[in-house]
């Protein structure tokens, strides 16, 4: 089949006639298809299709032959943006399912190997804590004793103030009474003898 500029206008009218004027651009190239078939590409100019083109396929069995259009599509370029490839519902649902069942197989490890860190923490500790506590036995039970006797000294030095006595010391002997309790039995004597 020869390419004719008739073809093309013819492809080109066919384009604008499915769209508009706007919508279609400049002429980028013709293919052939299969033998009498000829698709035309026009720059596609819709906004949200930045690359795509405009298709026009004609057909054309003989020279001599009139020239019909079998379709005008608007087909994406080699920059356009286009919607990834469909995949199937139990496909996808198939992928979900593994990639949570590969997830939960790793919580699972990272669990155990977890528990195994905390198991071998808790011994040292344990360890750690029974050695403190021999030490801290070996260290009471020297203190204890000497504590208490430095309190008993202390207890028995010091006087009972309120009713004057000291505490007995160990030989069972009582002390004087303080000073200015001696005063005021010294004068309370005299008054007396002076009175007789």
């Amino acid at each position: 089949m020869p390419k004719t500029s008739d073809n093309k206008t013819l492809a080109y009218n066919a384009a604008v006639e499915a769209s508009s004027r706007n919508a279609v651009g400049f002429f980028i190239e013709s293919i052939e298809e299969d033998e009498g078939v000829v698709t035309y590409l026009f720059e596609g100019k819709l906004k949200g299709y930045v690359g795509w083109r405009w298709s026009v396929s004609i057909f054309q069995g003989e020279e001599n032959a009139p020239a019909t259009i079998s379709e005008v599509l608007l087909v994406p370029g080699p920059e356009s943006l286009v919607a990834p490839d469909w995949v199937p519902w139990s496909e996808r649902l198939a992928d979900y399912k593994a990639l949570q069942a590969e997830l939960e197989a790793q919580a699972a490890l990272d669990a155990e190997e977890s528990d195994d860190v905390d198991d071998a923490e808790d011994s040292s500790d344990s360890e750690d804590s029974e050695d403190s506590e021999d030490l801290e036995d070996s260290s009471n039970s020297v203190e204890p004793s000497d504590e208490a006797d430095s309190a008993k000294d202390e207890n028995l030095a010091l006087p009972d103030v309120e009713e004057g006595i000291e505490a007995e010391a160990d030989a069972g002997k009582t002390r004087k009474l303080p000073r200015f309790l001696r005063r005021r039995n010294r004068g309370a004597g005299k008054k007396k003898n002076d009175e007789s």
